[in-house]
This record gives structure tokens, sequence and C-alpha cells, in this order.
């Protein structure tokens, strides 16, 4: 006779609250020396049980046919099928006389007539059980699209908050997703000369791949990035901040089917796709008349008196030029107010380092309580009850300890790895003007794509422009223009040295992560997070 265990466990939710493998495993251990016999072979496997063809299962069952007669040990009857298919296999092989008996902890199954009824009711109980909760998860999954939210992995360009349930912008890929929109949109160019073209831009897959014409292809197609959500045939109203406007979404997809036939932009104008009509909303676009580029409300709505209204770029560049001034500000401040944060991040730390080598300290000495403990109950001086509840107490205290060091060290490397990209928006905003207005063409749009969303005139007159998250906390906060003013205005507060350097407007506003993690997105995009910036500029003439 030959004594078979099959231990299983799932990754999905029907298991989440099944022993793992390896305690399973334990618990047959214990059946084998409770009855007085080795356990000839094990198999384990990790998949769910709700369909056929498990690999391992099935490799147990041709070992069985091949052994004669068996005695199969499992944790539970759930363990060996979800499904009647498997179930149904299992019992035939009781039926033939190969498994001549299925043991768990509770109770024996025997090759009986009533032990094989009550097996497949065991078996149809767990099959009604993976059913319901289907139904179960497609509901919740439902009831949360109709709220707004996104029941799954979130798409390319947005991260799972596991805490808050919700999506929040990657910064790293979401600037790349209204560029591949902007690019097909223009026509003349396939998917394929896009994903190279990105490629050399920087664009990788989530697992560090390059991105193929085929995923380009499904990002076009998601009308998630428009803040739409698509499933099961219906559309869904979505909470999360779109990366583009739902006109840009219709040309990409137009081009895509055929039904818009772009062809490729002959000249480049490097605000196109930035500036929009704050009459009617309509995009701006630009023409080459007389060697210089004008800018003019495309009046797609035909209702807008302002197609003919005509900005020379060289005004429009000037206007854009006095609002990235304004996040100007001392590089002898921003150097100082960064060594300022990171002496303060640095004596936080010390205290951080105390904090966790006291919970060390104190998780030593629950591993030796658990250890004095389990010697004690071996011994049998401590009671089984007593021994169990403190066991359980002092287990629970060292999960917690385990949990409180690992959140202390993962803020102490969070803000240390935030402050030099903080610093480095500051020094970008310093020479902005400057890179602008003394850029080609082509550079002036790439800083904008960093810098700015979009920005909307009328009558020549900016009504509102929007920066990038970070770029908008600058634009908005009072500052010094130089570190002699700074200084000046400490000395009539009466406030010295670095401590009120360390709490001042350059970094306290960003540190550590809550404006990193919202945003992103580049030309053509209409919301996310960005700041609003009003500027009455006169009207050049020309």
């Amino acid at each position: 006779m030959k004594y078979i265990a099959y231990c299983r466990k799932s990754t999905e939710a029907e298991d989440r609250q099944v022993l793992s493998i390896d305690s399973q495993e334990a618990e047959l251990q214990r059946i084998a020396e409770r009855d007085g016999f080795s356990i000839t072979k094990i198999f384990k496997e990790s998949k769910s049980a709700k369909s056929s063809g498990r690999p391992i299962f099935n490799e147990m069952l041709a070992y069985i046919q091949k052994s004669d007669e068996c005695v199969l040990l499992v944790w539970k009857p759930d363990r060996i099928a979800r499904n009647m298919v498997d179930g149904g296999l299992t019992i035939e092989l009781m039926d033939k006389g190969f498994i001549k008996e299925i043991r768990t902890p509770e109770k024996f199954f025997h090759n009986t007539s009533d032990d094989k009824f009550m097996m497949t009711l065991d078996f149809g109980i767990a099959k009604k059980y993976v059913d319901d909760l289907s139904v179960n998860v497609k509901r919740g999954n439902r009831a949360k699209l109709e709220h707004g939210g996104w029941p799954n992995h979130a798409p390319f360009g947005y991260i799972n908050d596991k805490a808050t349930k919700t999506l929040y912008i990657d910064e790293k890929i979401a600037p790349f997703i209204p560029r591949i929109f902007e690019m097909y949109a223009q026509g003349g160019i396939s998917l394929k000369e896009i994903s190279d073209a990105f490629y050399v831009k920087g664009l990788r897959s989530r697992s560090g791949t390059k991105v193929n014409k085929g995923f380009i292809h499904r990002v076009i197609r998601d009308p998630f990035y428009m803040g739409v959500m698509f499933r099961n045939g219906k559309y869904y109203q979505g909470n999360h901040t779109p990366l583009i406007s739902k006109e840009l979404y219709d040309t990409a997809n137009a081009v895509l089917d055929g039904k818009q036939h772009g062809r490729q932009q002959k000249r480049f104008f490097h605000l196109r796709g930035f500036l929009k009509c704050a009459k009617c909303g309509c995009a701006i676009t630009a023409s080459k008349r007389k060697g210089h580029d004008y800018y003019f409300c495309t009046n797609g709505k035909r209702v807008c008196d302002q197609h003919h209204v005509y900005m020379r770029s060289e005004f429009l560049d000037g206007v854009i030029g006095n609002m990235l001034g304004l996040l100007q500000c001392d590089p002898d401040l921003i150097e100082l107010a960064y060594q300022a944060a990171k002496e303060r991040l640095a004596h936080e730390n010390h205290y951080a380092a105390s904090s966790v080598a006291s919970l060390e300290n104190r998780l030593r000495q629950i591993e030796t309580a658990q250890s004095k403990l389990a010697d004690s109950f071996a011994a049998e001086i401590t009671p089984e009850a007593i021994y169990t509840a403190k066991m359980r107490a002092l287990t629970n205290e060292a999960v917690a300890v385990k949990a409180e060091i690992k959140k202390i060290q993962g803020k102490s490397d969070e803000q240390l790895a935030t402050l030099e990209p903080i610093k480095n928006y500051f020094l970008q905003g310093i020479s902005a003007q400057n890179d602008y207005l003394d850029g080609e063409p082509d550079e002036k749009r790439e800083l904008l794509q960093d810098l700015l969303w979009n920005f909307s005139l009328h009558n020549r007159i900016v009504q509102d422009l929007q920066y990038k998250p970070v770029f908008a906390l600058i634009a908005k906060e009072p500052k010094p223009t130089d570190f002699e003013t700074m200084l000046a205005a400490q000395d009539v507060n009466g406030i010295v040295g670095p401590a009120s350097v360390q709490g001042s407007i350059y970094f306290a506003p960003f540190v550590p992560t809550s404006t990193m993690s919202s945003g992103g997105g580049g030309a053509g995009a209409t919301s996310g997070g960005g700041g609003n910036t009003k500027a009455n500029v006169a009207p050049l003439e020309y």
C-alpha cells in the first residue's frame, strides 16, 4: 500500500483563508505519525482547482494508476477539486480500486457507496463556492465601475494605490501617453515608427522591454486615457485623472480607423497642441505666412470669432517667457535650502535609527520569550491553553514590531530619494525662461512638455495657464528673488540661521511625495492637477 499526499493552494481570492502548502504538508505528516505509516510521495501544486487541467494533479493520477492500491491524503476534499471533472476522475479511480481510501485530518472516505456520495457532495459544495465567488466578484467589480473606480491592474501610465484602492499617475510613463496620441493624430506615421521613436526617447514597458506596435495600438484604442472606462461592452465615467482630451482621442482613433486621412505635418510649429481658444475651447493651430509662424483658433465648432485673430510666434514666446519667469529664484537660496533639508533629514534619521534599534531589541526579546515558552510547554510546565494564548500574543506583537521597523526605514529612504529630484525641479525652473527664449523650436517644445500642460487665450490675452503640478507650486509660492532679500527679511523678523530655511517655502511643500503622485502627461492634456495662472498681457503690435 502506498500513501500519497497532495497539497494545493492557489494565489486567487478563493484560497486567501486556506493553509499554506507547507502547513498542509505538516498536517498530513501528523496523520502519518498518528496512524503509524510513512508517506511514499508528496505532490505539491500552486494552481486553482476551479477548472480541470492541473499538470501536477494529472501527474498524481497517472502515478496512482501505475501504483495499483493507494491511500490519498489531503487537507480538505476541496484541495482535490473545485470542479466536477477532476472530482469525477478521483471517484472513478476509487471505483476501479486504484484509490482504496482518501484521508483528511477530520475524516476518512472509503470505497463505499455512502462515502463516495458524501465526497461527491463535498466536491459539489466546493464547485458552488467557486461559482458564487465569481458572481460576487463580478458584482463588486460592476459596482466599483459604476462609482468611477477601476477594479483591475492599473493601465499603462497609472499605478495602483493599494492603500486607497485607487489609481494615481505614473510620473515616468504618463508624459509619453499624450505625445503618442499627438504624433499618431497628425497622420502619415505608422505604429512601428511611433514604437521606434519612443524607444529612443526612453519609453519602456513595466518589465523594461520595448513597447511594440501592438501595444501602441491598444493604448490608442483605450478610452481610459481620456477618463472613460470600457468594460464588458459598457462605458463608465472614471474618477482617475485623464491624460488626454476627448478631441485628441477621437482624432487619433479616426486616423487609426481610416476615417480621417491625416498627413504628416510638413512644417513644425513648436506651440501646436499646447494652445486653446478660451472662448470656444477649440485648439489653436498655426500656419506660416511671409516667413513668420501665425497661430489662430481652428473654429472647429463654427461659433467663434477668434478665427481671424492671428498671433505671431514671437509674441507668444514672449508671453510664455514671462510665465516661465515666475519659476525664477536665487540658486544660492535653493542650495542653502537643499543643504538645510539634508541636515534636517539626517537629524530625523538619527532618531529613526534609534527607534529602529529599540524596536529590533524588542523583537529579540520577543523571540527569546517565544523560545522559553516553547521549552516550558515541551517540558509540560505550561498548560496548552496558556501556551497557545501567550504564543499568539507574542507572535502578533512580533508582526507589529516588524511592520513598524519596515515603515520607519521605508519613510527615511523615501525622503532621501525625493530630495534630490526636488532640487532639480527648482534648478530647471530657474533656467527655464532663458532656456526657452534662447532655444531652438524643437528645444522649446521639449521644455514646454516638461513644464506646462497647456494654456488658453482670448483676443491675444492669456486667460488660463496650467503648469505641471510641481512647477505650479513653485510658481504660486511667494518668494524673494535673491538670497540677500531673504536675509533682509529674516533680519526684520528676527529669524536667523538655517533652521528658518529648512522649514522654508522652497522644500517643505514638496516633501515627501504628495505632489509627486499626481499629474504627468504632456501636450494636449486638459487636466491632471496642474496649477492655473492667469496673466493679462497687452497685445503686441506686429
